[in-house]
């Protein structure tokens, strides 16, 4: 009896490691099939990913390289022959796009430095092109099969708000590009300014600026900076403010009364060193040496020194008047004339008749007729009457109506703390 419960015993404890042992190999082949699941997949997974990577990767580069070229248009350039070599237009294409774009832009007449980009997307001519006409603006060329499409879009720049300031310490110009401004940035600030302030002689050791502009980059590369949103220049401890500000579609500066900066005269007609001779009754002629009046201005300027109209208006006659040597006299709004005299020559398009705007380069500075050397003589004159255009009181510009002004206020609130 004891022998066949061992034995059953014995069975039992076989059949029991048995079942055990199947049960575990059953485990094992389970995680085996698990984990042999789990790399197929992960690893079919892996390659699709990197495959997907990598096809981005050569569209990207294709594009990049093989479907772009860019061009700089070169003094001397020939509008088709750029065309033809970069991207690749026949003289049928060319007079294409031409007569596409004429509604659009002159395309024959490329400017110098201005750049032309080229995209094939894989073909033998370009899909694509665009050319930048100014800073602000770009023309695309479109090719569909053999026929071709002109539009004009605004060039997309990465916008910042950037703050600049400084004292002066030399000159203005100089101090505010150590202060991080463009040229271009510091130039506009002085137009903004100009009907207040006369930067080339009233500028102080001490006077302060602050400037907030849009800083622009295009393509990760600094592009020229944008609006100038607002800025204060502190000129002899007197405070001066300038907004940027759009009224019914017209963009300008106002100063904090929501008053347009701009007035009918500019401040000077040019860039000069100094004032030789002012608006007097009594001067000694430097020709005749007698003592006669001198109702005007003479701004002392190297030849060549650009001269602009200070305000718009028509050319009454631009030629040769014995003494005055080469002048230009100007018809205004509100009775005044202005003249400018002793020039050297006259900027292209200056005849009688011609309209001139605020600002516009009418002539050069020379020493022609009585003249002991270089200057320009300027005048205005009020009903056929001579004033002077140093005291010349004009009126602020004309205000903000009072629905624009709350909008103009929320900008005043803006940036007023930050300048």
């Amino acid at each position: 009896m004891d022998r066949l419960m061992t034995g059953r015993n014995i069975n039992k404890n076989n059949e029991g490691s048995s079942k055990k042992n199947k049960f575990i190999a059953g485990i094992v082949f389970l995680v085996f099939l698990y984990f042999a699941f789990i790399i197929f997949f992960d690893s079919g997974e892996k390659v699709t990913i990197e495959n997907q990577r990598e096809g981005k990767e050569e569209s990207v580069h294709a594009s990049s390289v093989a479907a772009d070229v860019k061009y700089e248009v070169s003094e001397g350039d020939i509008p088709a022959d750029i065309f033809s070599e970069y991207g690749k237009f026949d003289a049928n294409d060319t007079e294409k796009i031409i007569a596409a774009a004429e509604n659009v832009y002159d395309l024959s007449n490329l400017k110098i430095g201005r750049e032309l980009r080229f995209y094939f997307n894989g073909e033998s001519k370009a899909k694509k092109m665009e050319y930048d006409r100014d800073t602000e603006r770009m023309i695309i060329v479109e090719r569909k099969r053999e026929e071709f499409s002109v539009r004009e879009e605004k060039i997309a720049y990465e916008v910042s708000q950037e703050i600049a300031c400084g004292k002066i310490n030399n000159f203005f110009y100089v101090d505010a590009q150590e202060a991080g401004l463009s040229e271009a940035t510091v130039l506009e600030v002085g137009d903004i300014f100009s009907f207040d302030i006369d930067f080339t002689t009233e500028i102080q050791v001490d006077d302060e600026f602050s400037v907030i502009y849009e800083k622009r980059m295009r393509d990760g590369k600094q592009a020229p900076d944008g609006v100038i949103l607002a800025t204060k220049f502190i000129n002899e401890g007197v405070a001066y403010y300038a907004y940027y500000f759009e009224n019914d579609g017209k963009d300008g500066y106002y100063d904090t009364e929501g008053r347009l900066l701009e007035r009918q005269f500019l401040r000077a007609p040019l860039s000069y060193r100094r004032i030789s001779s002012g608006f007097t009754g009594t001067r000694l002629h430097p020709i005749t040496r007698r003592i006669s009046a001198h109702y005007q201005i003479d701004y002392v300027a190297p030849i060549g020194t650009p001269v602009i109209s200070t305000a718009s208006g028509i050319i009454a006659s631009a030629g040769w008047e014995g003494g005055w040597g080469y002048i230009v006299r100007l018809r205004h709004d509100n009775s005044y004339t202005t003249h400018y005299a002793h020039l050297s020559s006259f900027a292209k398009g200056v005849s009688s008749g011609a309209s001139v705007n605020q600002g516009q380069v009418i002539g050069y500075v020379g020493s022609t007729g009585w003249s002991t050397g270089p200057h320009l003589d300027y005048g205005i004159k009020l009903n056929g009457v001579a004033v002077n255009p140093l005291s010349l009181k004009l009126p602020k510009g004309a205000p903000l109506e009072e629905e624009k002004m709350r909008d103009f206020e929320e900008i005043k609130k803006k940036y007023q703390p930050l300048l």
